[in-house]
């Protein structure tokens, strides 16, 4: 969520970059007109945007990023980090576009991935992020700048807390509690295992080849807690019923930490539709939501 939190709190939207995302699709159809490829615009995230290609009868996808250096160091992040759990068989190409009157673009061509034939159930979900954790071990991107890192995550958790009781989002004794939630994680970092976390960890973002789960959209990637990614999670509408009877006693945290990041996960999510306006078509209120972490036992 870093990525996304940093680009709303800068005030940014990205209605803005509609004229620039066309200029993007036609710069993309001149670099590849020599190979009668069709580029076809898919979608426009926070940070990225992506089209679909047909070369030569193969499909692949594309992903460049919005202008700004944060959103290039972003996707190139994504780009290392992709590489090295998958080689070439995700990763195709790596190369610059230049847009008229825009900055150069780093653009990642992938192989075209489909979604899981069945939802993800909590072991294998917590299978893959494990998994994961074992791939990466130590490493640490050297794209991935110094201030994404879990000690940020609860700056911005600070700052939501605050936010959110000042617009009447979150009430005085809920507020209290997740102080007493934060001031516990920063006092305890220290002694956390650290490790390479997804960020957005969520059932769009795990496809497949044909034969195994591939974890997408590394953009929110950041230096977190091992054992993140899998309560990250379960905080997923889809997966409400897994957050109810499997969130505890599985990642080698303890309960009070895990329990603390859970409930940091949920605030931040709240805290980002609120910054992007997300939580008007929302069914369950901030307050609701939050509560419900708050008392799983």
């Amino acid at each position: 969520m870093l990525s996304k939190l940093e680009f709303f709190e800068s005030g940014a939207t990205t209605r803005k970059s509609l004229a620039d995302n066309e200029a993007l699709w036609r710069t993309l159809e001149r670099h590849f007109c020599e190979e009668n490829a069709r580029v076809t615009p898919v979608s426009a995230g926070t940070l990225s945007v992506c089209f679909r290609l047909d070369l030569a009868g193969a499909p692949r996808f594309l992903k460049t990023h919005m202008q700004g250096a944060v959103a290039r160091a972003n996707l190139a992040k994504e780009i290392a980090i992709l590489q090295r759990l998958y080689g070439h068989e995700v990763v195709r190409d790596s190369f610059e576009v230049v847009p008229a009157k825009g900055d150069v673009r780093l653009s990642m061509l992938m192989t075209m991935l489909t979604p899981l034939p069945s939802p993800m159930d909590a072991d294998a979900a917590l299978a893959t992020v494990r998994d994961l954790a074992a791939q990466f071990g130590n490493w640490r991107p050297a794209e991935l700048a110094a201030r994404w890192d879990f000690e940020n995550y609860i700056v911005h958790g600070e700052r939501a807390v605050s936010a959110l009781k000042d617009q009447a989002f979150l009430g005085a004794r809920t507020a209290g509690e997740f102080i007493v939630l934060l001031k516990l994680l920063r006092a305890k970092l220290d002694s956390l295992p650290r490790s390479l976390c997804h960020g957005d960890f969520g059932p769009k973002n795990i496809m497949t080849d044909g034969e195994r789960p591939v974890a997408i959209d590394w953009e929110d990637a950041f230096w977190g807690v091992r054992g993140y990614d899998y309560l990250y999670w379960l905080t997923f509408m889809d997966n409400r019923a897994f957050m109810l009877n499997a969130a505890y006693g599985r990642t080698g945290l303890d309960r009070e930490i895990e329990r603390a990041i859970l409930a940091i996960v949920v605030l931040l999510k709240s805290f980002l539709a609120v910054k992007s306006g997300a939580y008007l078509s929302h069914a369950v209120p901030i307050e609701m939501r939050i509560t419900e972490v708050l008392e799983l036992h």
